[in-house]
């Protein structure tokens, strides 16, 4: 059966990866090495329908093969594009902090224009999205992919176009469509097993996988079968020494310095510890430098203290004992919480650098050519994912968080609290009577209780874990017929996915805290609740209220933890329905060949429903009449059971129905004789009619031009568009309370794209230069809502670029493509910070809608911002992707070796919030460097392989938009960076291979501030250090 096929034959295969063991990402392979492997075949390419002879494209394309893979000893497919200097900060990984409704998954992110504008397929098809539709999911809003629920061994290559792919697939490819082609017709029975480990005997990492395939029906049919299960343990803060110094920027000490920041180490929160600080009036133990600041005058404390005036906090077994401020961060004068050294609370151990990942997953592939024209396939999908988020920052109670009695507040503890020592009540009681600054002498009245601030990760050590089930199944008929100008190829197919995420996370409830704080003595040495509490309506693991003992770290029991805390278990469930049918064939010879078409047309719904569950849903309001969350609407109001505000559900569905067309036209090829080599002309469009969105065109053109047989130039333009999402359509307002950064503090007065602008509208609102905003280190209320009258993105795009393949080096082939993509109505909530920002950056500061979005209490801090998503931003990329690749034999031995690059220079990457604010680059920026590349140089042959791999990423800034006095002199560009990755392979007879990788060769540390400069991802293998991969497989 003569028929297009969605992937090489096992030839061509062949020929592909002899190349290199190191396969290179590439913007061309040939389908056959001299057209004689597989005469009469012809592949269909990413962004195409139309059947070619070679993989060739109008777009800069990238491909990976299955020998890289296995080369590089990738454990997920995320892994294997982000080590591509296309791709930019992933939106979603297991490495850094994780989202509390989903932990440990991989969303890639092409060109660094948002994962949600990377659309990924598995065989040219949709894939079921495992994001969770809420605003506290891993990332922006969309419909991404988790890469891990892809078994590695099952891959045959992974293609990836920029721009183009949108008329073909529809909606979301903006930057590109990573596709991924999966082996076929697989016969035999393969088992891969594969350990890593790091130098530093940490960060295991086991994975087995199996293949087995057979044909059947006089070879008419075939049945594939993958499994793959991999186990990856994860990293805290704790476990690196580079990390653990926890270098960071802040106020510079000296008010004479030329610059505003200064490098400081071992980052140190005294107001808080996670043993408990006792304090005589509702605030902060203070520093001499924080007195001065506040009072004008070092002696007002609201600390408790010993005989020598040293203030004090508890230890780990309940003792008090001094706290050592460390060096004050910040100019004389000037007011801060932040100090370097010292033994307050610091946020290192409770820092997660890795997530641990535990997957299994298989996938059953099936075809059957039931005549000489008609072929059934189907495709069985089942994966299972957890990821599990190791630490995270506790709760607190400090008088930075609020007054006394709100939850995240000073505690107040009764003196008499049979936990004290006796020793501590006699401090407390002291200071209380001491002190002018206890509420005792303040207020004219016995006082008979303290104020307790503490860090509670004894409590709730931010373990949460998130497990994703996806099941998905294809099946549908393809055939041929042949009609004018030859073979037509027709398909129908079925496409049917669902992904459930459910997340478990222990989690404090505030009602039995009090309960559980307000402890007595029974009278007979027994320490007791107090009676008649009233426990929270929450089921909590131990329903009977049992004492908590705050004085130390680590003093209470399982029946007291199991009182305090619930688990809380949102799930998210996402449904994909997808329909689609398609024709493709010649309608007439050109003289450089067929002009063929191909015809389609797709139903696509595509639902999604977030359940936070009891815990984060919270109790109905029992005043329906009051405001209770701040955000006006009292219709909506929840009461937490916990500490933050109540999350609300969110479902929503949308349908889709879409046509769509395209043409290839060869005018001319290099067999007519004209003066030129080749002309090609390639066209498509497709119109999308969604039920929500409303209907949109979306359309490329482009085309291949080769003036001599060495040379091609490319190019292509195109429309693409980006549905909106089900959390930007249905939303509901959700409260929740966050940090945010406030342009008018003093620090942030000089930065922006324009700072005279903001300095002016700073100015204009009253607000004095020297102001000191608390919105870093003080959480307030926020608001984000949906908005259903949402239109599509829209991107207009354009790529030029040249193909080189000289015939004096046959196995030399260079390209070089210039890409241009403008976004315009971009979905944007703008977050609280860019709010705030683009209201005083704008230049029309008065009438900026920006500004009508959030409020300022009595103090002039940040009370409220409000969010909704608009399609009002504007996002610009440009940019140049180069491959080379060549292949020469090694004289004098059996082998060859052979050259790869794989390179981006990015001349823009940048934002504009609206209309009228102004551009904000992103180009330069750590994740986004201007220059990032692969270099690979390899040796091979029958048995034995070798490859060294140059990993470059060039320079980059903290922020491109801080100004030159910002940063300490030099430090706010942080130097290139050089990773030398290497391994070896080795066959043993037939049957067998063994391999080993090393990573990060030279245990080359992230450059120098790291990690003041953030970028953990970035620069992760440096982070991580050397990494020993070792693995072994065997054919049958």
């Amino acid at each position: 059966m003569n028929k297009p096929r969605l992937l090489l034959s096992a030839a061509t295969l062949a020929v592909a990866i002899a190349a290199s063991p190191v396969a290179s990402a590439q913007d061309s392979i040939a389908a056959c090495d001299d057209g004689s492997a597989c005469d009469g075949e012809t592949i269909i390419v990413t962004g195409s329908r139309i059947a070619r002879p070679r993989f060739e494209t109008v777009e800069p394309a990238i491909v990976i093969g299955a020998a890289e893979i296995e080369a590089r000893g990738f454990e997920t497919l995320g892994q294997v594009l982000n080590d591509q200097p296309a791709f930019g900060v992933p939106g979603a990984s297991p490495v850094g902090a994780q989202s509390p409704l989903s932990q440990g998954q991989s969303f890639v992110n092409f060109l660094g224009l948002g994962s949600q504008r990377t659309l990924t397929l598995v065989g040219g098809r949709r894939v079921v999205s495992s994001n969770t539709a809420s605003i506290f999911g891993p990332t922006g809003a969309g419909s991404q992919v988790d890469l891990n629920i892809i078994p590695v061994t099952l891959v045959d290559r992974v293609e990836t176009i920029a721009v183009g792919g949108a008329p073909i697939y529809g909606a979301d490819a903006i930057a590109g469509t990573v596709n991924i082609i999966l082996k076929r017709d697989f016969q035999g029975f393969e088992v891969d097993g594969q350990y890593g480990l790091s130098s530093r005997g940490d960060a295991a990492n086991y994975r087995i996988s199996a293949l087995v395939g057979q044909n059947f029906g006089d070879g008419r049919g075939n049945i594939t079968l993958a499994a793959e299960y991999n186990k990856a343990e994860g990293l805290t803060g704790s476990d690196r020494s580079l990390f653990a110094r926890d270098l960071f920027f802040g106020n510079a000490s000296d008010p004479a310095s030329p610059f505003l920041q200064q490098l400081y180490a071992d980052r140190r929160l005294p107001a808080v510890s996670e043993a408990g600080i006792p304090i005589v009036g509702d605030g902060i133990p203070l520093s001499p430098e924080q007195q001065l600041a506040s009072f004008g005058f070092v002696g007002p404390n609201f600390g408790v203290t010993d005989g020598n005036g040293n203030q004090l906090r508890f230890d780990a077994n309940g003792n008090l004992t001094p706290i050592e401020f460390g060096q004050y961060v910040g100019a004389p004068g000037s007011f801060g919480v932040d100090f370097a050294g010292g033994n307050g609370f610091s946020a290192v151990p409770a820092t997660n650098l890795l997530a641990s990942t535990r997957r299994y997953s298989g996938v059953a592939t099936a075809d059957y050519e039931l005549s000489d024209s008609i072929r059934f396939f189907g495709e069985a999908w089942y994966s299972n994912s957890k990821g599990r988020n190791l630490r995270t920052q506790p709760v607190f109670n400090t008088g930075l968080a609020g007054p006394a009695g709100s939850p995240d507040g000073n505690i107040l503890v009764s003196i008499d609290n049979p936990f004290l020592s006796d020793a501590a009540r006699a401090a407390i009681v002291n200071s209380i009577n001491a002190n002018w600054m206890s509420d005792q002498n303040q207020g004219g009245f016995p006082q008979d209780y303290f104020y307790l601030a503490r860090a509670n990760s004894d409590l709730t050590t931010g373990k949460s874990t998130g497990e994703v089930e996806v099941m998905r199944f294809v099946a549908g008929f393809d055939g041929q017929f042949d009609l004018f100008a030859g073979q037509w190829n027709w398909e129908v197919a079925g496409n049917y996915g669902r992904s459930k995420t459910k997340s478990v996370s222990r989690e404090l409830v505030q009602q039995n805290f009090l309960n559980a704080v307000d402890a007595i003595d029974d009278g007979n040495g027994n320490i007791i609740c107090r009676p008649g509490v009233i426990n929270s309506p929450i089921t909590t693991p131990n329903s009977q209220c049992t004492p908590i003992n705050l004085f130390g770290t680590g003093r209470n029991s399982q029946a007291a933890l199991d009182y305090v805390t619930a688990i809380a278990t949102p799930v998210s469930l996402n449904k994909q329905k997808q329909f689609t049918a398609s024709l493709t064939g010649p309608l007439f010879q050109l003289a450089g060949g067929d002009f063929s078409v191909a015809l389609g047309y797709e139903h696509r719904a595509e639902s999604q429903d977030f359940d936070p569950g009891a815990f984060f849903h919270g109790a109905a309001d029992p005043d329906p009449l009051t405001d209770s969350n701040g955000d006006g609407d009292p219709a909506n109001d929840r009461i937490s059971y916990g500490r933050g505000t109540p999350v609300l559900p969110v479902y929503g569905k949308y349908n889709t129905n879409e046509f769509s067309a395209e043409f290839l036209a060869p005018i001319i090829s290099s067999s007519n004789g004209a003066p030129i080599d080749l002309l090609e002309v390639k066209g498509a469009v497709r119109y999308v009619d969604h039920s929500i969105a409303g209907g949109d065109w979306t359309w490329t053109l482009g085309g291949r031009l080769g003036l001599v047989p060495d040379v091609v130039v490319r190019g292509n333009f195109t429309r693409a568009i980006r549905a909106p999402a089900i959390t930007e359509l249905f939303n509901p307002s959700s409260s929740y309370f966050g940090f945010g950064s406030d342009p008018c503090d003093a620090v942030n007065r000089g930065n922006g794209p324009d700072p005279a602008t903001r300095q002016a509208n700073c100015a204009a609102a009253g607000l004095p230069a020297n102001f000191a905003s608390l919105s870093n280190s003080r959480t307030f209320l926020q608001a984000i809502e949906g908005n259903p009258t949402l239109r599509n993105e829209k991107a207009d795009s354009w790529t030029v670029g040249i193909v080189v393949e000289p015939r004096f080096a046959p196995r030399l082939r260079a390209s070089v493509d210039y890409v241009d993509i403008h976004l315009k109505d971009a979905i944007t909530n703008g977050g609280a910070s860019s709010i705030v920002a683009n209201c005083y950056d704008s230049s029309d500061f008065a009438n900026a809608p920006d500004c009508a979005r959030f409020t300022r209490g009595p103090d002039d801090q940040l009370s409220f911002v409000e969010v909704q998503y608009l399609n009002l931003a504007d996002q610009r990329y440009k940019g140049y992707l180069a491959a080379l690749d060549y292949r020469v034999p090694a004289f004098g031995t059996s082998g060859s070796v052979g050259l790869n690059l794989s390179y981006q220079y990015l001349d823009e990457l940048s934002t504009r919030a609206d209309a009228a604010s102004a551009r904000t680059k992103q180009d330069g920026a750590i994740g986004y460097s201007k220059h990032q590349g692969v270099l690979t140089l390899d040796y091979r042959n029958a048995s034995f392989g070798l490859f060294t791999q140059l990993n470059y990423t060039g320079k980059a800034k903290i922020d491109p938009q801080a100004a030159p006095n910002f940063y300490p002199d030099g430090l706010g560009d942080l130097p290139s960076v050089l990773f030398v990755n290497m391994g070896a392979s080795v066959r043993v007879g037939e049957r067998f291979g063994l391999r080993l990788t090393v990573d990060n060769v030279f245990d080359k540390q992230p450059p120098y501030p790291y990690p003041a400069t953030g970028g953990t991802i970035t620069y992760f293998s440096g982070v991580m250090g050397r990494y020993f991969r070792l693995g072994a497989s065997a054919s049958f």
